[in-house]
C-alpha cells in the first residue's frame, strides 16, 4: 500500500509543477513586453519573425504575402549597401503615395538620401546633453518639441545624430517632426562635450516630401527596438508608421535580414506558442495520471483485504 501511496503523492506533485509552470508561463504571455517587439533582434543577430527573408534587400513593394501595398517601408540603419534596383523600387513606392521611414545616425546612409533625391542629411557628431542643459543628463537625447500629426511629442530618441541639409539647399520643402532637447555636439567622438563643440537645439526626425509619397528621416537606428521600444511614444509612433502592416528591411548587413511583415503585439515567439499547448497537455497527462493510480491503489488495497478476510 505504501508504494501506491508514494505513486500518488508523485502524481499530484508532477500534477501541481505543471500547474505553477503553466501559470508562470500564463504570466510571461500577459506581462512581458517582450513578445511585443517586431524589430528585436535575437543572440544571433536576427529578426525573432518567423516570416523573416535572406534574400536581400531587394522585395517587391507591390505586394505582402498577398494582401495589399504596405503603406510604410521602414529602413533601420545604413544605406550605403542599397543597390540601385532598391532605389528604383523605393522610387515607385514613393511615386505611388508610399511612405519610406530611415532610421539612423550612419553618415553612409547619405547615400541613399542622395539617391531618393532627399534634402536631409546625417550631419556628424553624435549628440550629447550636459547637466547643466538637460534635466535628465543619463539620457543622450529626448525628443522635444514634437508634431502632433505623427505622434513625435512623446518619442524618446537616443544618440542621435543632427539632421542638416544639403550644400545648395534650404530646407524649406521639409518639415521637422522633433527637436533635440539642449545639446552639444560630439564631433572628436570621445564622449564628452569639449568647450570648442557646438551646442543647441537640432532636428532629430524629419519629414519630406518625394515624388507622390514622403521621406521621414529619424536620426537613430534604435529608434524601435529593444530599450527603447519600452518607450509607449515610441509603439505609438510605430503604430501610426505600420498601421496594419509594413516592411522592414536592415540594409547595413547581411546579419539583419528583411522582415517582410510587421502585426505589432501579435508576434509571439514560436517557442512561447509551442510551450502553452505541451504545457496544457502535459497537465492533463498528469492529472489523468494521478487519477489513474489513485483508482489502481483502491482497487489493489481491495484484493488485499479480501485475501486476509479469507485467511
Amino acid at each position: 500500500m505504501s508504494r501506491y501511496r508514494t505513486e500518488r503523492r508523485v502524481a499530484l506533485l508532477v500534477v501541481g509543477l505543471a500547474i505553477v509552470v503553466l501559470m508562470l508561463l500564463v504570466g510571461t504571455l500577459t506581462a512581458t513586453d517582450a513578445p511585443l517587439d517586431p524589430y528585436n533582434h535575437g543572440d544571433a543577430g536576427t529578426s525573432r519573425l518567423v516570416d523573416a527573408s535572406r534574400e536581400g534587400v531587394v522585395l517587391s513593394y507591390t505586394s505582402i504575402d498577398g494582401e495589399a501595398t504596405p503603406e510604410t517601408v521602414i529602413i533601420a540603419g545604413g544605406g550605403g549597401d542599397v543597390t540601385t534596383a532598391d532605389v528604383a523600387a523605393l522610387t515607385r513606392h514613393l511615386d505611388s503615395g508610399g511612405r519610406v521611414v530611415i532610421l539612423t545616425e550612419d553618415e553612409r546612409s547619405n547615400q541613399l538620401l542622395a539617391a531618393l533625391d532627399v534634402e536631409t542629411r546625417i550631419a556628424a557628431g553624435y549628440l550629447l546633453t550636459t547637466e547643466q542643459e538637460s534635466a535628465s543628463p543619463t539620457q543622450f537625447v529626448v525628443a522635444d518639441g514634437g508634431d502632433d500629426v505623427l505622434g513625435f511629442t512623446s518619442v524618446q530618441v537616443n544618440a542621435a545624430k543632427p539632421l542638416g541639409v544639403t550644400e545648395f539647399s534650404d530646407g524649406m520643402t521639409r518639415r521637422v517632426l522633433a527637436w533635440s532637447a539642449p545639446a552639444g555636439r560630439d564631433l572628436n567622438g570621445d564622449g564628452q562635450l569639449g568647450a570648442a563643440e557646438p551646442r543647441g537645439s537640432y532636428p532629430v526626425a524629419v519629414a519630406e516630401p518625394v515624388g507622390a509619397g514622403e521621406v521621414i528621416v529619424v536620426g537613430d537606428a534604435s529608434l524601435l527596438t529593444n530599450g527603447q521600444w519600452q518607450v509607449e511614444g515610441n509603439r505609438q509612433l510605430a503604430r501610426a508608421l505600420t498601421e496594419d502592416s509594413a516592411i522592414l528591411v536592415y540594409p547595413q548587413t547581411t546579419g539583419f535580414p528583411p522582415v517582410t511583415q510587421l502585426r505589432l503585439g501579435l508576434n509571439t515567439p514560436r517557442g512561447t506558442l509551442l510551450g502553452l499547448p505541451v504545457f496544457l497537455s502535459g497537465g492533463m497527462v498528469a492529472i489523468w495520471l494521478g487519477i489513474w493510480l489513485s483508482h489502481r491503489g483502491g482497487d489493489s488495497s481491495d484484493r488485499e483485504g479480501l485475501v486476509f478476510t479469507l485467511r
